[in-house]
C-alpha cells in the first residue's frame, strides 16, 4: 500500500513537472515564433471599446520570456473626446509590462514594473465643467470590487503632464517628470519617489519638486517619512533659486471621518525653519488646530529671498531677528491665533489675532520698542514715524498694540497705545 502511494506521488510529480515544462516551452515558442504585431488591430479595438476613445499603437510590439513574460510597445496614443482642443489625451514613446511566469503557472498574477517612457498627458477641464479624462467604458460592479493584482512597481520616465482648468483659469505644467511607485499591493507600504519642474502660465516663477514618501492604503491612508522639497526659480527669486522643503514623519487621513493628523512637521524656506503639529477635520465644515514655531532668523534676509525688499532703516541691524510661536484654530472661514508670541529684534510682543467675517481683530502687548530704529536713515529726507493705520485699514484690520515703553529720538514714553479701527 505504501509502495503504491509512493508510486502515485512519483508519477504525479512527474506529470506536474511535464506540464510545467510544456507551459514553459509554449511560452518560449510564443515569444520566439509568434509575431505580436499581428495582434495590433485587436488590441487597438479592445482599448477603443473599453475607453470609448480612439487608441492607436504606432510602434512595434515585442514579447520577451523568462523570468517575466513581458510585452513592450512603441509609441501609442489615446485621443481626447470631441469638443476638446488637444487632439491627444495621452501619448507615450514606449510602454512595458510583464507578468512573472512561475507564479502565473500557480494561478497567481504578479505584474512586473509597469513602465511608461515619454508620457505626455493633457488633462483639461472645460469652461462648462466637462473633463477629458472621463471614459465611455467602465468596469462593472464585479470588476470594480475585484482585488488589484500585485504589481512590482509603476514607473514614469521623461514624462510631462499638463493641467488646464479653463473654468478656474489655472494652467499648470509638470515637465521632466520622473515617478516610481512600488510595490503596489493591497494593505502594503508603497514607496513613492517623484521629481518634476512645475510652472504656471502667466507666472514668471517656477519650481523644482522632489517627493519621497511611503504610502499605505486601506480603510485609512498613512504616509511615512514624507519629504518634499526643491528650489524656487526665476522671477523674483535669486539666480540660483531659493531652497524650500517640507517634512513629516507621519501623516494619517481617515476618509470616513475626514480626520487628518500630522503629529509633527517641518517647513523650510531659505534659512527659515518652522516646526509644528496639526490635527484637522476635512469636509463641509472644515476645522483645524495647529501649533507652530519659527526659529530665530533674519526677517530682512528671509523676505529678500522671497523677492520682498524692506526699506533701509536708521539702524542697519533692524529686522535682523524674528522669532514666532503660535497656536492656531480654524473653523470654516474663521481663524484664531492664540497664543501669539513674537520677538522682533529687541521687542517682545504677545497677544492674540482673530479673523471673522473678513475682518482681522488683534490685541497685542509689547514690552519696549525703539521706534527710531525703523525710521529711514538720517541722510534721507526726514519723515515722522507713522503707525501703518492705512495699510491695516486696507486689510480690514482693527485692534490695539500696547507698549510698556516706546522710545523715539531720545524721548521715552510710557504706556503707549497704538490702534487701528474701522
Amino acid at each position: 500500500m505504501r509502495i503504491a502511494g509512493r508510486l502515485w506521488a512519483k508519477w504525479l510529480a512527474i506529470g506536474l513537472g511535464g506540464l510545467i515544462a510544456l507551459l514553459l516551452l509554449a511560452a518560449f515558442v510564443l515569444t520566439q515564433f509568434v509575431d505580436p504585431n499581428a495582434f495590433r488591430g485587436p488590441i487597438e479595438r479592445r482599448v477603443t471599446e473599453a475607453t470609448g476613445r480612439a487608441f492607436r499603437l504606432e510602434g512595434d510590439i515585442e514579447l520577451a520570456f523568462f523570468p517575466w513574460l513581458s510585452l513592450t510597445t512603441g509609441a501609442a496614443a489615446i485621443a481626447s473626446p470631441p469638443g476638446f482642443p488637444a487632439p491627444r489625451f495621452l501619448n507615450w514613446r514606449e510602454a512595458h509590462v510583464g507578468v512573472r511566469l512561475v507564479p502565473l503557472l500557480r494561478g497567481e498574477l504578479i505584474v512586473d514594473r509597469v513602465r511608461l517612457t515619454g508620457l505626455d498627458a493633457h488633462f483639461v477641464k472645460a469652461a462648462d465643467g466637462r473633463v477629458n479624462w472621463e471614459f465611455g467604458g467602465g468596469a462593472g460592479e464585479d470588476e470594480a470590487s475585484r482585488p488589484l493584482p500585485e504589481i512590482a512597481g509603476i514607473e514614469l520616465r521623461d514624462s510631462r503632464i499638463a493641467w488646464d482648468d479653463e473654468a478656474g483659469g489655472t494652467h499648470l505644467r509638470f515637465d521632466a517628470l520622473q515617478l516610481a511607485i512600488g510595490p503596489v499591493r493591497e494593505g502594503a507600504p508603497m514607496r513613492v519617489r517623484a521629481a518634476a519642474a512645475v510652472s504656471k502660465r502667466g507666472l514668471a516663477e517656477r519650481a523644482t519638486v522632489t517627493v519621497a514618501t511611503v504610502v499605505t492604503l486601506g480603510p485609512s491612508a498613512a504616509l511615512a517619512d514624507t519629504r518634499i522639497g526643491g528650489r524656487l526659480l526665476d522671477g523674483r527669486f535669486a539666480t540660483d533659486g531659493v531652497p524650500w522643503r517640507f517634512a513629516a514623519p507621519e501623516i494619517r487621513y481617515d476618509p470616513a471621518s475626514g480626520a487628518l493628523t500630522v503629529p509633527g512637521w517641518e517647513i523650510g524656506f531659505a534659512k527659515a525653519e518652522v516646526r509644528g503639529a496639526t490635527t484637522a477635520t476635512l469636509g463641509a465644515a472644515p476645522s483645524a488646530t495647529a501649533t507652530l514655531s519659527l526659529a530665530p532668523v533674519s526677517l530682512r534676509d528671509t523676505l529678500a529671498a522671497a523677492g520682498i525688499t524692506l526699506p533701509p532703516t536708521r539702524d542697519p541691524t533692524a529686522y535682523t531677528t524674528v522669532q514666532i510661536g503660535a497656536g492656531l484654530r480654524v473653523f470654516g472661514y474663521s481663524l484664531q491665533v492664540d497664543p501669539l508670541d513674537i520677538v522682533l529684534d529687541d521687542t517682545h510682543v504677545t497677544g492674540r489675532v482673530t479673523r471673522e467675517e473678513g475682518v482681522i481683530h488683534f490685541a497685542l502687548h509689547g514690552d519696549r520698542m525703539d521706534l527710531a530704529r525703523y525710521l529711514e536713515p538720517a541722510d534721507a529726507p526726514g519723515k515722522p514715524f507713522v503707525f501703518p493705520a492705512a495699510a491695516l485699514k486696507a486689510l480690514r484690520a482693527e485692534g490695539t498694540l500696547d507698549l510698556d515703553e516706546a522710545t523715539l529720538d531720545g524721548v521715552t514714553m510710557k504706556g503707549v497705545r497704538l490702534g487701528a479701527g474701522p
